[in-house]
């Protein structure tokens, strides 16, 4: 079965919205970092703290990375650095910087009410669940991805391909 249509469609769709996902993702993580450092906010765990600038970190390199990939494919001059393996490298990279970040910060923010308590309440109780959502939507989108770039390079070795072709 030759998969190069479907992939030619489902790749900017899948980039695209991985993009969108990844911008709201940075964006809210920009903004809490920024008013942390502008407030210090002392009810903040170093935990929550650093969790979120590791967010804003993977959104924005996500973001980058994201559109590089996107406009290689879809122009087609990438060459090697659009192929299935630096797909494969990208994604997975890409995986454990979510897992790891939304994971940290889903373990710091937990179950928080997000209503002023007192002395824990937390400024940004919200846009650090926000976070964690988009956190784990992104997740398992880059999950699916890499399911399928795993199966396209499986499929690749099968036909005799290299995984260092192009992806469509």
């Amino acid at each position: 079965m030759d998969l190069s249509s479907v992939i030619r469609k489902g790749h900017p769709i899948a980039f695209a919205l991985f993009i969108v996902i990844s911008l709201i993702l940075a964006i809210i993580a920009s903004a809490v970092v920024a008013d942390l450092n502008h407030n210090g906010n002392q009810n903040v765990t170093h935990l929550i703290r650093d969790s979120a600038r590791f967010m804003v970190f993977t959104g924005w390199w996500s973001v980058l990375f994201g559109v590089i990939f996107l406009v290689l494919f879809i122009t087609g001059i990438g060459g090697v650095f659009s192929s299935i393996a630096s797909h494969g490298v990208f994604i997975l990279l890409t995986w454990i910087f979510w897992l790891c970040g939304t994971a940290a910060l889903s373990n710091a923010v937990g179950n928080k009410q997000c209503v002023d308590s007192g002395e824990n309440f937390i400024r940004d109780c919200d846009a650090l669940k926000a976070i964690v959502a988009f956190g784990w939507i992104g997740w398992v989108e880059l999950t699916l991805l890499l399911g399928v770039i795993l199966y396209l390079g499986m499929k690749a070795f099968r036909g005799g391909r290299g995984v260092q072709d192009s992806l469509a």
